[in-house]
This record gives structure tokens, sequence and C-alpha cells, in this order.
């Protein structure tokens, strides 16, 4: 599910010529990207071919031409509260642990790392969200058991 700010996105570059002009597409890519941390999510890229009435395959095939344009390729997503009680010694271990910083992909773990605000969760956290699934309380074990599933 996209949120409201990649919404307002593809409507604006759909004022703009999107899906016709390609240079549009990729303006708007890139702007998702960064909005998204770094990388493009597989369901977002969907989201925006749904959109604009285009297969996936071509904004994949875009993106492959384009070297700034980062497609994730993790089966996983892993979000960590920027600003929670605790969080910055969990991001510190999953950084650590994994080789990733925020907006990155551990290949190795399979999962696509980000560093997000304040998921209104604060008297419970820190808080994650794995594959859009919000646990309160988090610690080392618990994101231990998520990645080996």
């Amino acid at each position: 599910m996209i949120g409201s700010e990649i919404r307002e996105m593809i409507e604006y570059y759909r004022r703009q010529g999107a899906p016709q002009d390609q240079q549009m597409i990729i303006a708007l890519l890139r702007e998702v990207q960064e909005a998204e941390g770094g990388v493009l999510a597989g369901y977002v890229i969907e989201a925006i071919a749904q959109a604009y009435g285009v297969k996936s395959a071509m904004l994949q095939a875009i993106i492959r031409r384009i070297p700034t344009l980062c497609c994730e390729d993790a089966p996983h997503r892993l979000e960590v509260c920027g600003t929670c009680k605790g969080g910055a010694k969990l991001r510190d271990y999953i950084e650590r642990t994994y080789g990733v910083k925020s907006g990155g992909v551990s290949r190795e773990a399979g999962f696509v790392y980000r560093v997000t605000p304040c998921m209104k969760n604060c008297k419970n956290g820190p808080s994650v969200r794995w594959d859009g699934t919000l646990y309160a309380g988090a610690d080392e074990a618990l994101i231990l058991r998520l990645v080996k599933g």
C-alpha cells in the first residue's frame, strides 16, 4: 500500500506528461526512490504501473537502464523507527550484524532496510515493521527471528 506522498507524486507527474513522456517517468522514479529511502520497492513500482495503465515490466526496464535507480530485489522489508527510545541501539545492531545502512539491501539476509520517521507507537518502542507488520518492544532476538523466518 502506497502512502499519500507517493500518490501525490504520481498525480503531479501525470499532469507533467507521464506516462507518455519517459523523462517524466524517470523523474518520478527518482523522486519516489528518494522518498522511499533509496530503494524502489516492488509494490511501489506495481502501484505506479497500475496508476498509469502500463506494465510493471516497462518500469523495470527503465530502472535497469538508469544506473542511479535501485530496485528492491530482496523478499522482505525491515523498517525501524528513527525516533523510538532504545531504537539507536537496535539500529546499530542491525547495521553491524547485517552490514546495511538505511536505504540499503542486505542481500545475504534478504531484506531492504530503512530507518523511518516516528511510527506513532512511542510508549511501546522501539518499534519495527517487517513486511508491513508492526512489532512493538523490538529487540535483537526479534530481529533475528524475523530474518531467519
